[in-house]
Order: structure tokens, then C-alpha cells, then sequence
């Protein structure tokens, strides 16, 4: 009977066939967008006359004729961070049972709210406030779009969607310079109220969208809304075959119950005790792990670096490595679907590594202000921006919404996120003092602290991060239960079954005794291994 099960096992379903939930997934992967497009506003705001004539101070010497300090410069990028540590416990007080499109919608509302402060501002109290709730809407909208991705795209499509969010983070990057590349020019508060108003667009978009949207088939299952969960899958994934919905239902119903038996209320240690221990410090890590490869440093003051740097034509040249890392993020769908996480991860963050000691040692060895010093730092930013694209930004955030239990998601990923917001205020309050001339003026050598970091990122991968691609959510609350060892993770045999990967025979159902007597030849297979 083994034999025959393993004869008759059924094929992955293609991407065309799964174009419905792809296509959600991409636009709901566009509250990451609001992220990228603020990381680079701000980036670009600290550059440009209108904003610093407001919030700067005049600087005869400087390129632009103003400066900033490094008190508000470090607060505008700290603020948001530190709204999205706010948000990730407000994630947590929602709890498990929490609508994923109502997180979405007040991550909407918030940010409406923070993009109108910011335009109306004249006064740096008034600016702060706005950017600590857009760091609270870009908290909700990371926890959340990420948990409704992951929930709703079939096992072996989940990473390569929900990697779509660092694609989305860089369009909204290059979107936000695009903007400001030709807004730059005015010296009039409009320099930045009109990337401000763009903002706009997506709390806007996404607010209306939802409305036709179901929540994810998990979040029913979660509430005992069993009819609505089966019409989620018919939504979400256009599946007309009630069978295959059936058995999916049961084995998100079935890893549900063994979640609520084994702990009857999700409670904050909860998240830090057995197997959810490991869990949580893997989700965490990931999640800290964003801001270790230091991408926050050339997104958050790209343009300013190579202003301080005297890169000529600051605004067109982080352009062109935006739009040359939109092809990584591009290259990183299908690498996630053919490629395992691990060695994506580990490459490009030995690369990553390489590309930060590379821009050090540019700094020291290379004349300042140089044409050559200049292109080797350039180059390098892109190389780097590219290999974050393609690895690393879409594995860490596929793994930091994947490993959670699904009674603890939407938690684990609003603490992980939120102590990522942590580690990024860190960076964003530190920087300004490593690369402003009135302060340590470190500019590119700043690199040499990010190429450490990216090399622990890759140690700390190597020994705990296990390998995730292709199971689905239930499996991998089997593994972990089981605790089955990093190194084994690709190998082990489980007992349940991927209905989204397999086909049923003809003339067979999930409910016909044969495919309950294959279902227990899997389990004896696996008994075997074990």
C-alpha cells in the first residue's frame, strides 16, 4: 500500500493556479510600501532645503546651504521606530484571536492620521508626533499584512509571497526618491508636503480593498467559524474542488484543537515555554535580524550619506540602486520557491558582509571626495541593496511569520517586530552621530560595523535557523512539538499531510476509506524513519 500511495502521489500546484492568492498577497504586501516610501522620504528630507529651512539650520558651508542637527535627526528616525514598538503591543493586547483585516484597517487609520500631522507641522514637536504614529500604522501593518499573508498562501508558496513585502519595501523606497528627485528643486514648504500627500494613497487603497476581502481561513478556525473559513478558501484561493477544502479545513481544524488542549489561553510566557520557547527566539532573531544587515543605515540615510560624501547627483544615484534591487527582489519569488532558506540566507549574508567591509576599507584606502572613492562606494551600496533584495530581506520575513504556533502569530510576530523596532531605534538614534560632520563624520566606515553584524547574522543562521521551505503551518507545529533538531528539519518525515501539495486519485476523496488507509501508511513510513 506504501508503494502505491507513493505511485499515486499528486503534483505542486503551479503558479498560474494560484494566480487568485498571489495576486491578494502582492497587494496586500502593500502596506509594506507605506515603509520603504517613508524610510526614503525622510532620507531624502534631510537633504532638501524646503524641509531644512523648517526643522534645519542655515550652513554656508554645506552643499545645500543648511544642515540638520543631530537631535532631530536622530528623532525622526527614532520616533517611528519606537511607535512601532508601541504597536507590537498593541498586537499583543488584540491576541490571538485578533481579525487580521482589523489590525490592517487601524494600521490604515493611524497612518492617515500621522501623514496629516506631518504635512501641517511647523514645529518640531508637531513633526515628532506624526512620525510616532506612522511608526505605529508601519507596526500594524508589518505585523499583520505578513500574519494574513502567510495564513492564506498554500505551503509552497508561502515563502515566495510573503517575500513579496521586501519588494514591496524597495518599489515604495524608489517611489518616495523618484518623487523627491524632482520636489528636491523647491525651496517652499511643498519640497515635502507632496511626498507627504502621496502617502496617502495606501491607508486609502487598502482600507477600501478589505472590504472585499475575507479574513484568513486560520483566524475563522480560530473563532469556530467553520463555514466562513471554507468560503475564505474559495476567496482567497479559487478552489472549487469541496474535498480538497474539506481536508484542508480538517488539518487546520485538527492543528487548531491540539493547540487549545495543550494551552487553553495564549498568555506572554506562553510564548517562552516549551517548544514555543525556540519558536519565539527564532521568530525574534529573524525579525532583529533585519535591522543587523544594515539595511536601515543605507535606507534611512542613503541620500544624506552621499550628500556628506559629495557623490554627485545624490537623489539619481540611490534611484538607480533601487531600481536595480527591484530585479533581486524580483529574482527572490521563485529563488524561494526552488531554493531552501538557509542557503539563501547564509549566502547572501556572507555577501552582504563583504559588500559593508568593502565600503570600510573604500573609505581608507581610497582618496576623500574622490570621482574613484565615490563610484567603489556607489557600486557597492547597489551590490548590497541587491543581495538583501534577493535573500535576505524575504527569507528573514517569510521565517519571522512562518515559525510562530498558530495560537501565538500574531503575538510572536507583533514582539518580534516590536524589538526589531527596538534595535532599529538604536540604529537610527546612533547613526547620526557616526556619519554627521559635527559629530564622529565616520561616513562610509560606518561599514565596517554592519559587516560584522551581517557575519553573526550568519553564524547565528547556520546553527538555529532550521530549514521551513515547503511545509506547511501544521507541519511545522509537528516538528517543533517534536523537536526535531535544526539539521533535520528538510529530512523528517511527518505525519501530516500537505493536502495543498497533492492530489487526491481519481475517483478518490478525502473521505473515502482508501485515503484515510494512505494517510496511515504515511504514519507508518514515518514510524519507520523515526
Amino acid at each position: 500500500m506504501e508503494g502505491s500511495y507513493d505511485s499515486r502521489k499528486g503534483r505542486l500546484t503551479t503558479f498560474w493556479e494560484e494566480r487568485r492568492v498571489i495576486f491578494i498577497c502582492f497587494l496586500i504586501g502593500f502596506g509594506q510600501f507605506q515603509y520603504g516610501y517613508d524610510s526614503a522620504a525622510v532620507a531624502g528630507f534631510q537633504s532638501m532645503a524646503g524641509f531644512l529651512r523648517i526643522f534645519g539650520y542655515p550652513d554656508p558651508t554645506s552643499q545645500i546651504g543648511y544642515q540638520i542637527t543631530t537631535k532631530v535627526q536622530r528623532l525622526i528616525q527614532s520616533l517611528m521606530n519606537l511607535g512601532g514598538l508601541t504597536a507590537a503591543f498593541g498586537c499583543y493586547a488584540l491576541g490571538p484571536r485578533a481579525s487580521r483585516r482589523v489590525g490592517l484597517w487601524i494600521a490604515c487609520a493611524i497612518g492617515f492620521i500621522a501623514i496629516s500631522i506631518q504635512i501641517a507641522s511647523t514645529t518640531d514637536g508637531a513633526l515628532y508626533a506624526g512620525r510616532f504614529l506612522l511608526g505605529i500604522s508601519n507596526g500594524f501593518f508589518l505585523t499583520f499584512s505578513v500574519t494574513y499573508m502567510s495564513e492564506i498562501a498554500p505551503a509552497h508558496l508561502r515563502g515566495s509571497v510573503v517575500g513579496l513585502v521586501t519588494f514591496h519595501t524597495s518599489f515604495g523606497a524608489l517611489i518616495g526618491i523618484l518623487i523627491e528627485n524632482y520636489t528636491s528643486l523647491f525651496i517652499e514648504r511643498k519640497s515635502y508636503q507632496i511626498p507627504l500627500g502621496v502617502m496617502y494613497i495606501i491607508p486609502v487603497f487598502l482600507s477600501l480593498y478589505l472590504l472585499i476581502l475575507p479574513d484568513t481561513p486560520r483566524y475563522y478556525i480560530s473563532r469556530g467559524q467553520r463555514d466562513a473559513a471554507i468560503s475564505s478558501i474559495q476567496k482567497t484561493r479559487g478552489i472549487t474542488d469541496m474535498d480538497r477544502i474539506l481536508a484542508e479545513i480538517a488539518d487546520i481544524q485538527s492543528a487548531w484543537d491540539t493547540e487549545v488542549e495543550l494551552h487553553q489561553q495564549a498568555k506572554l510566557m506562553d510564548m517562552f515555554r516549551g517548544p514555543d520557547l525556540r519558536r519565539s527566539l527564532i521568530s525574534i532573531g529573524c525579525s532583529i535580524g533585519q535591522t543587523a544587515t544594515g539595511v536601515l543605515f543605507l535606507a534611512g540615510y542613503s541620500v544624506y550619506f552621499y550628500v556628506q560624501a559629495k557623490i554627485g547627483q545624490p537623489f539619481v544615484w540611490v534611484m538607480v540602486g533601487l531600481a536595480i534591487a527591484l530585479t533581486g527582489n524580483l529574482g527572490a519569488f521563485p529563488a524561494m520557491r526552488y531554493f531552501g532558506r538557509r542557503p539563501l540566507l547564509l549566502v547572501c549574508s556572507v555577501v552582504s558582509a563583504l559588500t559593508m567591509f568593502g565600503m570600510g576599507i573604500a573609505h581608507d584606502k581610497g582618496t576623500e571626495f574622490a570621482p574613484s572613492t565615490g563610484k567603489a562606494l556607489v557600486a557597492l551600496s547597489i551590490i548590497f541593496t541587491w543581495v538583501y533584495g534577493f535573500g535576505q530581506g524575504p527569507v528573514l520575513w517569510a521565517i519571522t511569520s512562518e515559525i510562530p504556533s498558530q495560537r501565538l502569530r500574531s503575538q510572536t510576530v507583533g514582539i518580534a517586530n516590536g524589538l526589531n523596532f527596538v534595535f532599529g531605534w538604536l540604529c537610527a538614534f546612533c547613526s547620526p552621530y557616526f556619519l554627521n560632520p559635527t559629530a564622529l563624520n565616520w561616513g562610509a566606515k560606518y561599514g565596517y560595523i554592519w559587516g560584522g553584524s551581517n557575519l553573526l547574522l550568519a553564524l547565528w543562521v547556520f546553527f538555529f535557523v532550521p530549514e521551513t521551505k515547503g511545509r506547511s503551518l501544521e507541519q511545522l507545529d509537528e516538528l517543533f512539538e517534536k523537536r526535531v533538531p535544526t539539521w533535520k528539519f528538510s529530512s523528517y518525515i511527518t505525519e501530516h499531510h500537505i493536502v495543498d501539495a497533492d492530489k487526491v486519485f481519481e475517483g478518490e476523496t478525502a473521505a473515502d476509506p482508501a485515503y484515510h488507509e494512505n494517510e496511515k501508511c504515511t504514519t507508518a513510513s514515518h514510524s519507520e524513519h523515526v
